[in-house]
């Protein structure tokens, strides 16, 4: 490229907005990890900020950002799909945001406008979307406002949406929830057992771990209902290769067992803030702390961390996903 070339093309870079002159494009490849970490930057609302992705490999040294322009809230629920699509979710802005295996931003997905923040995929192409809150308001102060449904006075009902492979809208699932401490927290997590038509799922902090019959649409008895008191919190959930359901207790991981919810295994992680999991893969899971922004890779034979980092944000590391091959 000529001088006069290449002038002209920085003289035309110098009316981009700065944000775009940052933007980079990083493929996503086999075992990156992907942490929802929106920048936050408004002392008046701690869960408001500039979205943001990062992109680390497998031994979590830091390959990108990814910055998101049109959310407002925190970005959580990271999860890739079987063909290696991301999703990512603002459940205060009602967007369901996507990426490509490149790394470049996909359209939104199109759903109903509710506070979704998690998605889980059934092995014939159906997806499931959860409602991430419940109720008309917090029992706890919040330094946030909470968005209320268009033309509602409520927050959300806590259901599960069902939805075909190619995204049509099948049905409503009404799906009881507990609501977390602060009663207003609704189907915040959730995993399909291997027959795909048991769901289990969370309610943020909330003592107990739910069921759902997905073909009847009714209540199964909870796999876990622990009391207020027990010092019991469940956040997210997943199950590991051998079927055991793996859950995030902010302490740590309990293996339990799917049937009885016995627990087999316990992986204390040192701290407390513990809240987002990535689906295990080759005996491996990693977990992000929401009040400390650290993540570790936890391998699941030895029972110990094998690899951290400080994302430097705190009360902000909101969902955790590895990519696929």
């Amino acid at each position: 490229m000529s001088v006069l070339r290449r002038r002209a093309v920085l003289a035309g870079l110098g009316a981009l907005p700065f944000a775009a002159l940052q933007a980079q494009t990083v493929a996503f490849d086999r075992g990156d990890v992907l942490v929802g970490c929106t920048q936050l930057n408004d002392p008046a609302d701690d869960h408001r900020g500039r979205g943001r992705i990062l992109h680390y490999d497998a031994n979590l040294r830091l390959r990108n950002t990814l910055w998101i322009e049109d959310t407002t809230h925190i970005v959580q629920g990271l999860r890739f799909a079987p063909g290696g699509v991301l999703w990512a979710f603002d459940a205060f802005a009602y967007k369901v945001l996507r990426f490509d295996r490149g790394g470049r931003r996909l359209s939104d997905f199109k759903a109903p406008a509710r506070s979704f923040a998690h998605v889980t995929f059934a092995p014939d192409g159906r997806f499931f979307l959860g409602e991430n809150f419940v109720g008309t308001g917090s029992k706890v102060p919040l330094r946030t406002t909470l968005p209320f449904m268009p033309g509602t006075r409520r927050l959300g009902d806590g259901h599960l949406f069902e939805f075909s492979a190619t995204g049509r809208l099948l049905r409503e699932h009404r799906t009881p929830v507990h609501g977390g401490m602060g009663g207003f927290q609704g189907l915040t997590a959730s995993a399909l057992a291997a027959d795909g038509k048991t769901l289990f799922y969370t309610s943020e902090s909330g003592p107990r771990i739910m069921r759902w019959d997905i073909a009847a649409q009714r209540s199964l008895p909870d796999l876990v209902d622990a009391s207020q008191a027990s010092g019991r919190f469940f956040f997210d959930l997943a199950f590991d290769a051998a079927g055991r359901l793996l859950v995030v207790t902010g302490l740590g991981v309990e293996a339990l067992d799917a049937t009885t919810g016995a627990v087999l295994q316990r992986y204390p992680l040192g701290s407390f803030g513990w809240a987002s999991m990535s689906p295990p893969a080759s005996d491996t899971v990693y977990l992000s702390n929401f009040f400390s922004g650290e993540i570790a890779r936890l391998d699941l034979q030895r029972g110990s961390i094998t690899a951290r980092a400080d994302t430097g944000t705190k009360k902000s590391a909101s969902g955790v996903a590895v990519a696929p091959g």
